[in-house]
């Protein structure tokens, strides 16, 4: 099974800048993370593995969440998705199923990132390892990960109001287009 090291070795080999951090205590699962190193949510990164039309495919998404299904399905041009099976997951990746690092997976499984994963610098995901996580920008990540970037976020994500930023007197015309939800 790869593990903490693995990873570092083959980033330091591709010079990507991160950092191997020692957690306090282990983990057995990536959605643990945020908790142990007591980071918010959207600053760590979980690796969901699907089987996408007979065809392993990963998820980067943050701690704790799920993509929309309908969302992965279009992002891959799929007609099926399900949960692969943890056997599968193991014997695909040499990972841990629920311990899964994006950026040592093979090269024939295709990597989507949710589009919020790019919304924090630096992010902290698993390493394969329940004592470490890896710290990487999140440019980075998507960069190491040969990911493809879309909105996988499921509906009932919060999402960010960008008429929040302009003037009272710009925003009265702009709110109107902004109010489809």
């Amino acid at each position: 099974m790869k593990d903490a090291l693995d990873v570092h070795r083959s980033l330091l080999a591709r010079e990507v800048p991160h950092e191997v951090v020692r957690l306090p205590r282990l983990v057995l699962d990536a959605d643990e993370i945020p908790a142990v190193l007591d980071l918010p949510v959207d600053r760590c990164v979980a690796t969901r593995l699907y089987v996408a039309d007979n065809q392993l495919a990963a998820v980067l998404v943050r701690a704790g969440a799920l993509p929309h299904p309908g969302a992965v399905l279009a992002a891959l041009g799929a007609q099926t998705l399900r949960s692969a099976p943890v056997e599968m997951v193991n014997a695909v990746t040499d990972f841990a199923a629920t311990l899964v690092c994006p950026v040592l997976l093979p090269a024939d499984v295709p990597v989507l990132a949710d589009a919020c994963v790019g919304h924090t610098d630096v992010v902290y995901t698993a390493t394969g390892d329940g004592g470490t996580a890896l710290g990487i920008t999140s440019r980075w990540l998507l960069t190491a990960s040969n990911a493809l970037v879309a909105e996988l976020c499921s509906p009932g994500s919060p999402t960010v109001d960008l008429a929040d930023d302009l003037d009272d007197d710009v925003r009265q015309f702009v709110r109107p287009r902004l109010d489809w939800r």
